[in-house]
Protein backbone atom coordinates (compact mmCIF):
# COMPACT_ATOMS: atom_id res chain seq x y z
CA UNK A 1 0.00 0.00 0.00
CA UNK A 2 1.36 3.07 -0.91
CA UNK A 3 1.48 6.58 1.11
CA UNK A 4 -1.09 7.97 -0.43
CA UNK A 5 -3.81 5.15 0.98
CA UNK A 6 -2.46 4.71 3.92
CA UNK A 7 -1.92 8.30 5.30
CA UNK A 8 -5.44 9.28 5.49
CA UNK A 9 -6.57 6.28 7.38
CA UNK A 10 -3.50 7.10 10.03
CA UNK A 11 -4.61 10.45 10.35
CA UNK A 12 -8.30 9.36 11.65
CA UNK A 13 -6.33 7.60 14.40
CA UNK A 14 -4.00 10.07 15.46
CA UNK A 15 -6.71 12.76 15.40
CA UNK A 16 -9.16 10.00 17.52
CA UNK A 17 -5.94 9.62 20.05
CA UNK A 18 -5.46 13.58 20.27
CA UNK A 19 -9.03 14.21 20.68
CA UNK A 20 -9.41 10.89 23.63
CA UNK A 21 -6.65 12.72 25.29
CA UNK A 22 -8.72 15.29 26.53
CA UNK A 23 -10.39 13.07 28.82
CA UNK A 24 -8.39 10.27 29.03
CA UNK A 25 -5.02 10.81 31.10
CA UNK A 26 -3.13 8.14 29.59
CA UNK A 27 -3.43 9.70 26.00
CA UNK A 28 -1.31 13.33 25.78
CA UNK A 29 -2.87 16.32 25.97
CA UNK A 30 -3.53 18.34 22.48
CA UNK A 31 -1.76 21.56 23.89
CA UNK A 32 0.85 19.37 25.56
CA UNK A 33 2.03 18.07 22.16
CA UNK A 34 1.85 21.72 20.69
CA UNK A 35 4.72 22.76 22.54
CA UNK A 36 6.40 19.74 21.38
CA UNK A 37 5.84 19.84 18.30
CA UNK A 38 6.51 24.16 17.82
CA UNK A 39 9.69 24.30 16.59
CA UNK A 40 9.23 21.55 14.33
CA UNK A 41 6.96 24.16 11.96
CA UNK A 42 10.01 25.62 10.79
CA UNK A 43 11.44 22.40 9.49
CA UNK A 44 8.28 20.38 7.82
CA UNK A 45 5.49 22.84 8.28
CA UNK A 46 1.97 23.03 10.34
CA UNK A 47 1.09 19.08 11.29
CA UNK A 48 -0.44 20.45 14.58
CA UNK A 49 -3.59 21.38 12.77
CA UNK A 50 -4.02 18.82 10.50
CA UNK A 51 -3.11 16.14 12.67
CA UNK A 52 -3.64 17.20 16.35
CA UNK A 53 -6.03 19.78 16.96
CA UNK A 54 -9.34 18.15 18.24
CA UNK A 55 -11.56 21.31 16.55
CA UNK A 56 -9.67 20.52 13.01
CA UNK A 57 -10.33 16.51 13.61
CA UNK A 58 -14.05 17.46 14.33
CA UNK A 59 -14.77 19.72 10.99
CA UNK A 60 -12.90 17.25 8.95
CA UNK A 61 -15.02 13.94 10.43
CA UNK A 62 -18.39 16.67 9.84
CA UNK A 63 -17.10 16.94 6.44
CA UNK A 64 -16.92 13.38 5.55
CA UNK A 65 -19.97 12.85 7.54
CA UNK A 66 -21.38 15.47 5.09
CA UNK A 67 -20.47 13.66 1.98
CA UNK A 68 -21.87 10.41 3.11
CA UNK A 69 -24.91 12.19 3.63
CA UNK A 70 -24.78 14.04 0.05
CA UNK A 71 -25.21 17.01 1.91
CA UNK A 72 -24.39 20.24 -0.77
CA UNK A 73 -21.02 20.59 -0.60
CA UNK A 74 -19.37 24.54 -0.90
CA UNK A 75 -15.84 25.36 -1.53
CA UNK A 76 -15.14 29.74 -1.58
CA UNK A 77 -13.96 30.65 -5.05
CA UNK A 78 -10.00 31.45 -5.56
CA UNK A 79 -11.00 34.87 -6.41
CA UNK A 80 -12.45 35.15 -2.92
CA UNK A 81 -10.77 32.99 -0.88
CA UNK A 82 -7.10 34.79 -1.95
CA UNK A 83 -8.60 37.76 0.37
CA UNK A 84 -10.81 35.60 2.82
CA UNK A 85 -7.50 33.86 3.76
CA UNK A 86 -6.09 37.03 5.34
CA UNK A 87 -9.03 37.48 7.81
CA UNK A 88 -7.18 35.53 10.63
CA UNK A 89 -4.59 38.00 10.88
CA UNK A 90 -7.06 40.50 10.46
CA UNK A 91 -8.25 39.27 13.65
CA UNK A 92 -4.97 38.72 15.30
CA UNK A 93 -3.85 42.00 14.54
CA UNK A 94 -7.18 43.44 16.81
CA UNK A 95 -6.63 41.85 18.97
CA UNK A 96 -2.65 42.33 19.57
CA UNK A 97 -3.35 46.31 19.30
CA UNK A 98 -6.97 46.45 20.73
CA UNK A 99 -6.84 44.04 23.41
CA UNK A 100 -10.03 43.16 22.74
CA UNK A 101 -10.85 39.63 22.88
CA UNK A 102 -13.95 38.15 20.56
CA UNK A 103 -15.80 35.28 22.03
CA UNK A 104 -15.95 33.24 18.13
CA UNK A 105 -12.54 33.29 18.65
CA UNK A 106 -12.01 31.47 21.14
CA UNK A 107 -13.68 28.39 19.69
CA UNK A 108 -10.41 25.97 19.58
CA UNK A 109 -10.43 26.46 23.25
CA UNK A 110 -13.75 26.14 23.60
CA UNK A 111 -13.56 22.20 22.14
CA UNK A 112 -10.45 21.59 23.83
CA UNK A 113 -11.29 22.59 27.18
CA UNK A 114 -14.68 23.93 27.68
CA UNK A 115 -16.87 20.96 26.15
CA UNK A 116 -14.98 18.04 27.73
CA UNK A 117 -15.35 19.27 30.98
CA UNK A 118 -18.66 20.81 31.31
CA UNK A 119 -18.22 24.52 31.37
CA UNK A 120 -19.64 25.93 28.45
CA UNK A 121 -21.36 28.69 28.81
CA UNK A 122 -24.50 29.63 26.33
CA UNK A 123 -21.91 32.05 24.05
CA UNK A 124 -19.38 29.38 24.03
CA UNK A 125 -21.67 26.53 23.09
CA UNK A 126 -23.39 28.54 20.54
CA UNK A 127 -19.76 29.41 19.17
CA UNK A 128 -18.92 25.88 18.77
CA UNK A 129 -22.34 25.15 17.49
CA UNK A 130 -22.01 27.68 14.21
CA UNK A 131 -18.88 26.51 13.64
CA UNK A 132 -19.46 22.45 13.86
CA UNK A 133 -23.08 23.41 11.64
CA UNK A 134 -20.79 25.41 8.96
CA UNK A 135 -18.48 22.40 8.82
CA UNK A 136 -21.41 20.52 7.13
CA UNK A 137 -21.21 22.53 4.45
CA UNK A 138 -18.03 23.86 4.21
CA UNK A 139 -14.69 22.55 5.17
CA UNK A 140 -12.71 24.09 8.26
CA UNK A 141 -14.93 27.29 8.24
CA UNK A 142 -12.94 27.71 11.84
CA UNK A 143 -9.72 27.30 10.19
CA UNK A 144 -9.82 28.94 7.46
CA UNK A 145 -10.90 32.35 8.48
CA UNK A 146 -10.48 32.57 12.56
CA UNK A 147 -7.79 30.67 14.21
CA UNK A 148 -5.31 32.72 15.22
CA UNK A 149 -2.88 29.58 15.96
CA UNK A 150 -3.06 28.25 12.97
CA UNK A 151 -2.45 32.10 11.46
CA UNK A 152 0.71 32.22 13.61
CA UNK A 153 2.16 28.42 12.80
CA UNK A 154 1.32 29.01 9.22
CA UNK A 155 3.46 32.24 9.35
CA UNK A 156 6.20 30.25 10.79
CA UNK A 157 5.82 27.42 7.92
CA UNK A 158 6.73 29.64 5.40
CA UNK A 159 10.43 28.99 4.94
CA UNK A 160 9.86 24.93 5.62
CA UNK A 161 12.55 22.96 3.81
CA UNK A 162 10.73 19.91 3.64
CA UNK A 163 7.08 19.96 2.04
CA UNK A 164 4.80 18.77 -0.91
CA UNK A 165 6.23 18.67 -4.00
CA UNK A 166 4.44 18.45 -7.43
CA UNK A 167 6.35 17.08 -10.01
CA UNK A 168 4.74 18.90 -12.92
CA UNK A 169 5.71 16.36 -16.10
CA UNK A 170 3.14 13.69 -14.54
CA UNK A 171 0.59 16.49 -13.08
CA UNK A 172 -2.57 16.00 -15.94
CA UNK A 173 -4.07 19.22 -13.62
CA UNK A 174 -7.49 17.19 -13.07
CA UNK A 175 -8.21 19.87 -10.65
CA UNK A 176 -8.87 16.71 -7.36
CA UNK A 177 -5.84 18.63 -5.41
CA UNK A 178 -6.88 21.85 -5.27
CA UNK A 179 -10.73 20.14 -4.57
CA UNK A 180 -9.65 17.82 -1.81
CA UNK A 181 -7.57 20.63 0.01
CA UNK A 182 -9.96 21.64 3.36
CA UNK A 183 -7.82 25.07 3.12
CA UNK A 184 -8.55 25.99 -0.53
CA UNK A 185 -4.80 26.04 -1.27
CA UNK A 186 -4.13 25.81 -5.02
CA UNK A 187 -1.50 22.97 -5.21
CA UNK A 188 -1.94 22.31 -9.20
CA UNK A 189 -0.09 25.68 -9.79
CA UNK A 190 2.58 24.90 -7.10
CA UNK A 191 5.40 23.47 -7.51
CA UNK A 192 6.82 23.23 -3.70
CA UNK A 193 3.40 24.10 -1.03
CA UNK A 194 4.87 26.83 1.23
CA UNK A 195 1.15 28.50 1.86
CA UNK A 196 0.76 28.93 4.77
CA UNK A 197 -2.76 27.90 4.84
CA UNK A 198 -1.26 24.11 4.14
CA UNK A 199 -1.73 22.20 7.14
CA UNK A 200 -0.33 18.65 5.97
CA UNK A 201 -3.39 16.95 5.74
CA UNK A 202 -2.06 15.28 2.38
CA UNK A 203 -5.51 15.06 1.47
CA UNK A 204 -4.32 16.88 -1.83
CA UNK A 205 -1.72 13.31 -2.19
CA UNK A 206 -4.13 10.50 -1.19
CA UNK A 207 -6.84 12.91 -3.88
CA UNK A 208 -3.82 12.75 -6.91
CA UNK A 209 -4.61 10.09 -9.56
CA UNK A 210 -0.95 9.79 -10.40
CA UNK A 211 0.68 9.92 -7.34
CA UNK A 212 2.58 12.74 -8.42
CA UNK A 213 2.21 14.80 -5.17
CA UNK A 214 5.49 14.06 -2.32
CA UNK A 215 6.38 15.00 0.71
CA UNK A 216 10.12 15.91 0.17
CA UNK A 217 12.91 18.10 1.13
CA UNK A 218 12.67 20.93 -1.25
CA UNK A 219 15.05 20.93 -4.40
CA UNK A 220 18.29 23.17 -4.33
CA UNK A 221 18.18 26.23 -6.66
CA UNK A 222 21.70 24.98 -7.77
CA UNK A 223 20.71 21.51 -8.62
CA UNK A 224 20.73 20.45 -12.28
CA UNK A 225 17.40 18.84 -13.58
CA UNK A 226 17.99 15.32 -14.30
CA UNK A 227 18.14 14.59 -18.44
CA UNK A 228 15.52 12.20 -20.18
CA UNK A 229 17.60 8.95 -20.91
CA UNK A 230 17.24 8.32 -25.08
Amino acid sequence: MTFSKWVQPIRFIIQACFIAGLVVPFFPHPEMVAKYIFLSTLVVGVFFCGWVCPLGAAQDWLSWLARKLRLPRYQIPYRFQKFLQFSRYIWAALILFTGIHYAFLNARFYFNDNLFYGMLTWTSALTLAVFLLISLFLDRPFCNYFCMKGALDGLMSIIRPFSIKRNNQTCIHCHLCDKACPMNVRVEHTPFVRHPNCINCFKCVSACPKNCLKFRLMSSPFQKPHKKQP
